[in-house]
């Protein structure tokens, strides 16, 4: 039996919010709540501590977390830049990262990513639904933040390019997992 990770948590809402005339996706509501709220609960049942990435909001944030990330550049330069924010400030072996527009995620599915990745811990993990990709839905080993930086500095943005360089190994789903439902526009998220 492989020994479980208690991972240090990512919850990425420091994006721009673009598809929803720029509001900030991780305060957009979801059974009654602001999904950042109903998500690092979620997180915390993981154990270990809870990081928020934010670039704005930080008061409303800062109750829901143990430590808030920023990017370290201005202007929203992406989910990749939340990412490596959250592992310099991991303080435990592996990162667990989770979007908050994925608002149907479960522990189940938490758990299965986790033990997923602890079958080869020194490689990223992420999740794939059918032919999709779920990059923003990983573990990263602490160990690769020095291969992180240096794909940022040589330019790398995206998150699944650097994970499929890294090694990364595959949690497999159904194409129709509804827990990987996207709240990407207003219709998905509840109107107040």
């Amino acid at each position: 039996m492989q020994q479980s990770l208690v991972p240090t948590s990512l919850l990425l809402a420091g994006g721009q919010g673009s598809r929803l005339g720029g509001r900030d996706k991780g305060l957009m509501r979801y059974a009654g709540e602001p999904v950042a709220a109903h998500l690092s609960r979620l997180l915390r049942q993981l154990g270990g501590e809870l990081l928020i990435s934010c670039n704005r909001n930080q008061a409303v944030y800062a109750p829901l977390a143990d430590r808030l990330v920023s990017d370290v550049e201005p202007g929203f330069p992406g989910p990749l830049a939340g990412i490596l924010a959250g592992l310099h400030a991991c303080r435990s072996s592996h990162l667990v990262v989770l979007p908050c527009d994925m608002p149907k995620v479960d522990l189940a599915l938490l758990q299965a990513l986790l033990a997923r990745a602890a079958e080869a811990p020194q490689l990223p993990c992420m999740v794939r639904a059918g032919e999709r990709w779920q990059p923003l839905l990983c573990v990263i080993p602490q160990v690769l933040l020095p291969q992180l930086e240096a794909a940022w500095r040589q330019g790398q943005r995206s998150p699944l390019r650097w994970l499929l360089a890294q090694g990364a190994r595959v949690l497999d789903l159904s194409a129709d997992d509804p827990r990987l439902h996207n709240g990407n526009s207003p219709n998905d998220w509840e109107s107040r």
